[in-house]
C-alpha cells in the first residue's frame, strides 16, 4: 500500500467537544500516510478557506471533517466554491424517505452529493460521507457525528482508501500447487506473518544497530517477553527493568513516555520502551505504546475495537510496540508524534525524578494522538504486505495532480471571544464611537467613555452590527455565547450569560455595534431559546447599565474588579465558587529551568539585578487569598527586585506562555534548579464564573439567582 500525501481539516467551533471523533478519523487515516495526520481546526468556513486554497494546490488527498449541525450547509457551499457539480443520490434519498420525517425539500438537499462521488452511506441516510476525485486529487467529506462516524469509517472510508492505495501485484507464473499449499494460500492474512517473525526482524535490526532496548516492567510487558521466547539472541538485545514510576496525576500519554525514558536510564540501553495499562477516553478504551531515545519519544495511542477481547487487544498492542522498536532502532521515520526536548546532558536533572520528569513532559505539551484506530487497529498484521506494496508503488511514474480551484477569500478579521474582548476593551478603551455622551458615570467605570442613562422605554434592538455586518440581534448574542460554551450548558446558566452579554453591549453604548468579537458559525436551539427567553433584560447599577464580565473557571473564588482593572465596581466582589475546584483544568503547572526564567526576566527588563539565590528572583508580594492563605489572584509581584502588577507579569514577563489566570504561585526548587508556576482557574476571575453558573443551574438555581450571586447589588431590569 502506497502512502498518500494527505491533509486533514476540521470545521468546528468547539474542538474539545469533538476531539474524540477527530482522533478516530486521524487514527483510521494514519495507516495511509507516514506524515502527521493530526487535524488543523477552524471555527468558521471563512477562516478555513485560505488554508484549503493552499492545500488544493499540492495535496493528493484532503479530508474535511465538519460539525454535524452545519455539515449539509457547509458541504453545499464548498461544492460551489470548489466547482463540484452536484447530483441527487437515489440511495440516500430512499433511506431518508424510509427513516426520517424530513420534508421533500430537505431530503433533496440532504441527498445532493458531488457528481461521480463515492458515498459512504449511513443507515438512515443522514449525514453521509463521500469522496470525490478530480484528476489525481481526492477530496473527502466526513460528518463529526458520534452516532454515524464509526460506520462511515469502517464500512466506507477505510475500504475505499485500501482499494485506492494498494498497488496491484504482478501476476506470478501459474504453477501446480499441492493441497497443502492451497490450504496455506487460503489462510487469513493475519496468519501470514507470525508474531515470531516480527520479533526476529526487530532483533535483527537491533543487532545491526549494535543497540539494546530496555522495556519498562509495566503489567503488560510480559506480552513482550512471550514474543521473545525461542528467538535467537532475544535476551542480548531486550532488557526488562523494574517499574519504578508510579502514575500519580500523570495522564496516560505523559506517563508511558516517562516510564520508557526511566527504563532507558536505569539500564543504560540506547532505547527505552513501554506499554501502558488500558485507559478510557472519548474514543473508548485505549493503550499507549512508546519508544524513547536520548532526546525524543514516539508515542502511539491504540484503541480497542468493539468486538475485540482484552487479550487480543493487549497482544496486538504488544506486537505493535515490537514493530515500533524496530522502526525507531532502524532510523526509520516512525509513525507517531515524535516528542523532543528531553535533555539528556549529564548536568540536567535526572529524568527519574518525579518532578523533573513531569517538567519535561509538561513543557513540551504532549498531545499524542497519531496512530489512533477504530475498526482497523493500525493494521499491525498487514503492515509487511503494505510495505511491500509501497516499495513496488515507489517505482511507478509520478502522477500529475489537477488542482481544484478555490475562490480567493476576503481577509480574515482577527477576533477573540467576548470574555477576552471585555478584558481587552477595559484595558484599552472602546473603539467604536459612543452613541450618547453624558456627564453621568456608573460607579467604577473603567472604559474611556460615559455610559448612557438607564431608560426603561428604550427600544430593544432588532439588529446588532458585529464585525461590520448586520445580524439579527438574538442570533448575534446566541453566536457569541455558542463560541464559548455551547448547547451542553444548562438552560438557566445560558440565560444568565445571555443577560450578561446583552448588558455589556448596552453598557458599551455604541449603537449596538461591536467589532473584533468571535461568533460561532452556527448556534444550537438550546442556546437560541435561552437568548430568546431573556432578550432585552439587563443588569443596571444606579441609573446605568452595569459592567458584566464573565470568564471560564475561577480559582475557587472570584476576585474584586480592582485586582484586575485597578478600579472598584461595587457589584463585582469576591464570590465563593468552591465547585470550580473540582472541574477539569482547574490547576495547571508550567516548569522552567532557572536559566530559562532568568532569560525571560532579562528579556522583559535588561536592567534587572539577580542575586545568587534564584528563590529571590521572583516573589509574589500581594494576592487576595482566593485559593488559600498562600495563593490567590496576584496584585503585585517582585521580579529581580522590581515591583510589577500580576497582570504585567502574565502579559509581559510570561508573554507567550499562556498563563490561563491571574491566580498563580511561583516556587523554586533547589534540588532541580527549576521554577514551578502553578496556575489556578481559567480567565481573569472578575464577574461570573461560567463553570460555577452551570453548576448552580444543575442544582436548581434560576438565572436571576445566578446573576444575583455574581453581580450582587446590580438590579435585573426588563
Amino acid at each position: 500500500m502506497r502512502d498518500m500525501n494527505m491533509k486533514l481539516l476540521a470545521l468546528t467551533a468547539d474542538r474539545e467537544r469533538v476531539s474524540g471523533l477527530l482522533e478516530r478519523i486521524s487514527g483510521a487515516l494514519s495507516a495511509f500516510s507516514e506524515v502527521d495526520t493530526a487535524f488543523v481546526c477552524f471555527p468558521t468556513l471563512k477562516a478555513m478557506l485560505p488554508q484549503l486554497a493552499e492545500f488544493v494546490k499540492s495535496e493528493e488527498c484532503i479530508v474535511l471533517a465538519v460539525d454535524k449541525a452545519k455539515y449539509n450547509s457547509v458541504r453545499a457551499k464548498l461544492c460551489a466554491a470548489l466547482a463540484l457539480p452536484t447530483v441527487q443520490n437515489e440511495e440516500i434519498y430512499t433511506r431518508l424517505s424510509e427513516n426520517t420525517g424530513l420534508s421533500p425539500e430537505e431530503k433533496v438537499k440532504n441527498a445532493a452529493v458531488p457528481e461521480n462521488a463515492v458515498c459512504f452511506l449511513t443507515e438512515d441516510g443522514m449525514y453521509p460521507g463521500f469522496a470525490v476525485c478530480k484528476g489525481a486529487q481526492t477530496m473527502v467529506f466526513l460528518p463529526l457525528d458520534e452516532e454515524r462516524l464509526d460506520r462511515i469509517l469502517k464500512a466506507g472510508l477505510v475500504p475505499y482508501l485500501m482499494q485506492n492505495t494498494v498497488a496491484p501485484a504482478e501476476e506470478p507464473p501459474v504453477a501446480p500447487t499441492t493441497p497443502a499449499q492451497e490450504e496455506e494460500e487460503q489462510a487469513p492474512l493475519q496468519d501470514a506473518f507470525p508474531e515470531a517473525d516480527v520479533m526476529q526482524h526487530t532483533v535483527n535490526i537491533l543487532r545491526e544497530a549494535g543497540a539494546k532496548v530496555a522495556v519498562s516492567g509495566t503489567p503488560y510487558a510480559e506480552e513482550i517477553k512471550k514474543r521473545g521466547e525461542g528467538i535467537a539472541d532475544f535476551d542480548s538485545f531486550f532488557v526488562f527493568t523494574p517499574h519504578v514510576e508510579d502514575k500519580g496525576d500523570y495522564n496516560l500519554t505523559d506517563y508511558v513516555a516517562l516510564t520508557a525514558k526511566a527504563a532507558k536510564e536505569l539500564s543504560g540501553a540506547q532505547f527505552g520502551a513501554s506499554i501502558s495499562e488500558i485507559g478510557t477516553g472519548d474514543g473508548g478504551e485505549y493503550i499507549c505504546i512508546t519508544v524513547a531515545d536520548d532526546k525524543t519519544a514516539v508515542v502511539r495511542k491504540l484503541y480497542r475495537e468493539d468486538d475485540e477481547t482484552v487479550h487480543d487487544f493487549v497482544a496486538d498492542a504488544a506486537e505493535e510496540l515490537v514493530e515500533l522498536i524496530g522502526e525507531k532502532a532502524g532510523g526509520k521515520g516512525a509513525v507517531g508524534i515524535e516528542v523532543t526536548g528531553m535533555d539528556a546532558s549529564p548536568e540536567a536533572p535526572s529524568f527519574l525524578s518525579k518532578k523533573s520528569g513531569k517538567i519535561t513532559l509538561s513543557v513540551i505539551a504532549l498531545v499524542l494522538v497519531a496512530a489512533i484506530t477504530v475498526g482497523c487497529i493500525f493494521f499491525v498484521k498487514e503492515k509487511k504486505a503494505r510495505d511491500a506494496a509501497r516499495a513496488a508503488a515507489s517505482t511507478e511514474a509520478p502522477t500529475t495532480t489537477e488542482p481544484i480551484s478555490v475562490a480567493e477569500p476576503e481577509p480574515e478579521l482577527e477576533t477573540v471571544v467576548l470574555s477576552q474582548f471585555m478584558y481587552n476593551e477595559m484595558r484599552s478603551g472602546v473603539q467604536e464611537t459612543p452613541a450618547v455622551v453624558t456627564t453621568q458615570s456608573a460607579a467604577g467605570t473603567a472604559i474611556d467613555t460615559s455610559v448612557q442613562d438607564a431608560d426603561t422605554t428604550e427600544e430593544i434592538p432588532s439588529e446588532i452590527i458585529v464585525n461590520g455586518k448586520p445580524l439579527d440581534a438574538k442570533e448575534a448574542v446566541a453566536r457569541m455565547i455558542e463560541a464559548e460554551v455551547g448547547a451542553d450548558t444548562r438552560p438557566e446558566a445560558l440565560k444568565a450569560q445571555a443577560v450578561a452579554v446583552y448588558t455589556y453591549l448596552k453598557y458599551r453604548n455604541t449603537n449596538w455595534k461591536i467589532t473584533g468579537v468571535t461568533l460561532a458559525p452556527e448556534y444550537s436551539d438550546e442556546v437560541y431559546n435561552a437568548v430568546r427567553a431573556v432578550f432585552g433584560e439587563y443588569l443596571r447599577f444606579g441609573e446605568a447599565a452595569a459592567f458584566t464580565p464573565y470568564f471560564k473557571l475561577s480559582a475557587g473564588r472570584t476576585t474584586p474588579a480592582d485586582m484586575v482593572y485597578g478600579q472598584n465596581f461595587p457589584y463585582l466582589r469576591a464570590v465563593d465558587c468552591a465547585t470550580d475546584k473540582t472541574r477539569e483544568g482547574y490547576k495547571t503547572e508550567l516548569i522552567f529551568s532557572a536559566d530559562d526564567m532568568k532569560a525571560m526576566l532579562t528579556a522583559y527588563d535588561a536592567s534587572l539585578v539577580f542575586g545568587e539565590d534564584p528563590a529571590e528572583w521572583v516573589k509574589v508580594l500581594k494576592h487576595d487569598g482566593a485559593v488559600n492563605t498562600g495563593v490567590g489572584y496576584v496584585e503585585t509581584v517582585s521580579v529581580g527586585g522590581k515591583e510589577i502588577s500580576g497582570i504585567e507579569f502574565i502579559e509581559k514577563v510570561m508573554a507567550g506562555k499562556n498563563l490561563s489566570s491571574q491566580c498563580f504561585s511561583v516556587t523554586y526548587s533547589t534540588p532541580t534548579n527549576e521554577f514551578t508556576v502553578t496556575v489556578y482557574g481559567s480567565g481573569y476571575g472578575v464577574g461570573m464564573s461560567l463553570a460555577a453558573a452551570d453548576k448552580m443551574a444543575a442544582t436548581g438555581s434560576t438565572y436571576a439567582q445566578i446573576l444575583s450571586k455574581f453581580y450582587s447589588g446590580a438590579q435585573l431590569t426588563a
